[in-house]
């Protein structure tokens, strides 16, 4: 019974108090002098239970902080180094440094101790006091010395001052001439504080120490991709040429193909990724994804289907692939078997909306539409999702006045959504309701006073309409000033000065709209424009280009007739 009401004591309390504890940190630890605590006494049960507890409970730095006076009070290593986790894992420097330094004095033979004091040292930038620690552990770990230089780059990239950084790993090196991993560590630092020449020196030397060796190519495949994509290829061809079974470097390769667009060639490299030592699930997805890209529907299928075979981490992301596969060969069922298996998760909803294009394409909009009722425990943006999905349906297959009274119908159920508004004004808008679309713009501002969107929307209908024209631009400035890179809202404000009549104003923003999206709308109102201002051979090039992409849009079309 007491014991049981002492553990309830320090669970209440406990963690209340620990900051007494702390305070033995203060003094100099003497690891020659006894230990204060010689076994697991009241005093060393008490701390210890508090700190499993602060641990348990995720108070790193408290737990932290207990293990170290424990490890003071009782000279013990385990403890120490138990501490020193604890203040990594809660990312006080402080007390890492102070746990390493009783660990250290603790067990003077312990690499791994002046390892990770030797790290806290090079992140606080004390590189004067890792040096010797350096220097001792690259001299008397001679099997692990290659691998010591590699990895000190990585911790040396957190170094602020590279240019420290690079007079460090100089000096570090001198005594390692001969080793090709301590003059790489060297050309590591060097392109890292800027002196791109002493690294490219420094990489001749290391390959001339060790030949062919792949993390000296990979680096100068990526110092040299920085300035130059084209030339990074260059060199991986020829580095291939010479070390074909380099699977590294083949991957860069194929990464840097794939950036340059070159999806043929960067396909054929990752097939011979595929079933090398660097085979992946991920591996196979991208080559199927690039299959897809190159139109070879075959070829994608079997690699999704390998991809799920080595365990992807996200199969439904691979059942939406292989639907549409399915889907573009003919097998609607198929198809719709695949989209059947996610039952929940990321892609569900996207997988229903999908399953729900391919019917109205197969069926009839009515059965589409059928399949997404039913749907429980949906939140209000996934049932709005399913909604527009539904008005666009009914809407781009002639049924507009059937789409408006859809979302007439569901009004009461998304009174609250500023979205929801906002699509119903637009639907309004678009069949001829402006009075109706403009109040749901002003309820959708009202909702959500930073929608940049529907001010937008409300100014454009404005200016396209030519009323209102002031307010019309005070609403369009309210939404540039929110998103002042975003194109439509660009044109809308174009468009209201060419309504108040200034040109040159309505060409400047029009043509910073057009530069950012080539949009066809966009492309009618610059076209539009230019004739207005006697550029007439311009204005017939853009429509014209413009058609030319989008033949089936009917603002550029009745702008190029109207011009003529």
């Amino acid at each position: 019974m007491i014991k049981n009401k002492f553990i309830r004591f320090f669970l209440t309390f406990g963690l209340s108090i620990s900051t007494n504890v702390y305070a033995i940190e203060a003094e100099i630890f003497d690891e020659n002098k006894p230990a204060t605590i010689k076994n697991a006494n009241a005093e060393f049960v008490y701390k210890f239970l508090l700190a499993e507890i602060a641990s348990q409970r995720g108070d790193l730095n408290a737990a932290g902080h207990l293990y170290l006076d424990l490890a003071k009070l009782t000279k013990n290593t385990s403890l120490a180094q138990r501490a020193t986790d604890l203040a990594g894992r809660a990312r006080n420097g402080r007390l890492a440094m102070d746990s390493a330094n009783v660990w250290r004095k603790l067990d003077k033979n312990s690499v791994a101790a002046e390892q990770v004091l030797a790290e806290l040292f090079i992140a606080s930038g004390n590189l004067t006091k890792a040096k010797p620690l350096i220097e001792k552990l690259l001299k008397n770990e001679e099997k692990t010395r290659a691998n010591g230089f590699i990895y000190l780059n990585s911790i040396l990239s957190k170094v602020e001052n590279k240019k420290n950084a690079l007079r460090f790993v100089m000096e570090i090196a001198k005594p390692y001439e001969g080793m090709a991993e301590a003059h790489f560590s060297i050309a590591h630092s060097a392109f890292m504080a800027g002196n791109r020449k002493l690294a490219e020196d420094q990489l001749d030397i290391t390959d001339k120490i060790k030949p062919g060796w792949e993390t000296s190519a990979l680096f100068r495949g990526y110092m040299i991709s920085r300035n130059s994509p084209e030339k990074a290829i260059t060199f991986y061809r020829s580095y291939l040429q010479k070390n074909p079974k380099s699977n590294g470097v083949r991957l860069e390769y194929a990464k840097k193909l794939t950036d340059l667009k070159d999806y043929d060639a960067a396909k054929k490299q990752f097939i011979r990724l595929v079933n090398s030592s660097l085979a992946s699930p991920e591996i196979s997805l991208t080559v199927a994804l690039l299959s897809i890209e190159l139109n070879d529907k075959d070829l994608a299928e079997t690699y999704l289907n390998q991809a799920l075979q080595r365990g992807y981490e996200n199969p439904p992301q691979i059942f939406i692939y292989l639907a549409k596969i399915y889907y573009e060969k003919n097998k609607f069922q198929d198809a719709i078997v695949y989209l059947n298996k996610i039952k929940s998760g990321t892609f569900f909803l996207e997988s229903k909306l999908l399953a729900a294009q391919f019917i109205s394409e197969k069926e009839s909009i009515d059965n589409a539409i059928n399949s997404l009722n039913g749907y429980q425990n949906l939140s209000e943006v996934e049932r709005l999702k399913i909604l527009q999905f539904k008005t666009s349906l009914l809407y781009n297959n002639g049924n507009e006045t059937e789409s408006l009274d859809l979302m007439k119908k569901e009004e009461e159920k998304f009174k609250n959504s500023p979205q929801f508004k906002f699509d119903y004004a637009m639907l309004s808008e678009k069949l001829g309701n402006s009075i109706l679309s403009e109040q749901l713009l002003k309820e959708a501002i009202k909702l959500k006073p930073d929608f940049a969107l529907a001010y937008n929307a409300l100014g454009y209908s404005y200016a396209d309409r030519g009323i209102k024209l002031d307010e019309a631009k005070k609403n369009i400035e309210i939404a540039l000033s929110m998103q002042p890179r975003n194109h439509y809202i660009l044109d809308s404000m174009g468009w209201v000065y060419f309504r108040l009549g200034d040109l040159n104003l309505a060409l400047q923003f029009i043509r910073k709209a057009f530069a950012l999206q080539e949009d066809p709308e966009i492309a009618a109102h610059l076209g539009e424009i230019l004739w207005k201002q006697g550029m007439i051979e311009e204005a017939k090039k853009i429509l014209s280009n413009s058609l030319k992409k989008y033949p089936n849009n009917t603002v550029i079309f009745e702008t190029q007739n109207r011009l003529k």
